[in-house]
């Protein structure tokens, strides 16, 4: 009778995590829901506003129609964003076991990101073994590094340097992005990783907060992890580190 009460017992707790782990993906979807409608909210509302005064005002069609194709550009980043979230939550994100070269992707995003960097200007730094063979999809794992290192850029000052730097241990592939912007509130550290957080204001205009969110999703879906700290005396140290497999 008393294991018959101990399995009752268990059973319980299971289902208890359960419900509500499920509380949880539901309040979680009820706030992305939230965020994604007010995100549209304001390009809609300037596009009806810009297609308005064009009607109005004929003479700067030019001027509004610029308006409406940045506008368009961003909704249409916005809900790339978000498809590329939604295909990683559902686990649908190719494949995940060929081999790649990961020093053939920091040179691929060192060269991509370099006219972002040079106009604000500063400089990125790339240190670590020219190659490194490790397991994964070459798409996500491009996409989640360099998410992480044009949020580097986009709080950089000017005239300093981003560092990348790579190294192998332990079964591990370990890849560094710091810099020396103004870093993070501690207890927000975790935050930074969650859709359409913006820890700092003057950055609500530039990104929808999407970009490491993409890059946590990756790194879970390679059984990776990506931790952010606070550097010494400031900017942000961010630790992406990978299973190498059999490369």
């Amino acid at each position: 009778m008393g294991s018959r009460n101990d399995e009752l017992v268990d059973l319980a707790k299971h289902f208890d995590h359960m419900v509500s782990r499920l509380e949880r993906l539901i309040d979680t979807q009820r706030r992305l829901l939230h965020d994604v409608s007010h995100e549209l909210r304001s390009p809609l509302a300037r596009l009806q506003a810009a297609a308005d005064l064009m009607q109005q005002q004929p003479d700067r069609t030019a001027e509004f129609v610029e308006r409406i194709q940045r506008d368009t550009v961003r909704m249409d980043t916005l809900l790339g964003e978000l498809l590329t979230l939604a295909k990683l939550d559902a686990g649908v994100s190719g494949n995940q076991g060929s081999a790649l070269d990961l020093g053939e992707i920091i040179g691929e995003i060192v060269e991509d990101t370099r006219l972002v960097a040079d106009k604000k200007p500063c400089s990125i730094v790339a240190n670590g073994p020219d190659s490194i063979v490790m397991n994964g999809s070459h798409e996500l794992i491009h996409r989640a590094i360099e998410n992480v290192v044009r949020n580097a850029i986009r709080f950089a000052p000017s005239d300093t340097a981003v560092a990348i730097s790579t190294s192998v241990g332990s079964g591990l592939v370990r890849v560094t992005v710091s810099d020396c912007g103004p870093g993070v509130p501690e207890d927000s550290l975790n935050q930074i990783f969650e859709p359409f957080v913006r820890i700092s204001p003057s950055s609500s205009s530039d990104g929808y907060g999407l970009g490491l969110a993409i890059s946590r999703r990756v790194m879970d879906t390679h059984g990776g992890t990506i931790v952010a700290a606070n550097r010494i005396p400031s900017g942000l140290l961010v630790t992406l580190e990978f299973p190498q497999g059999n490369g």
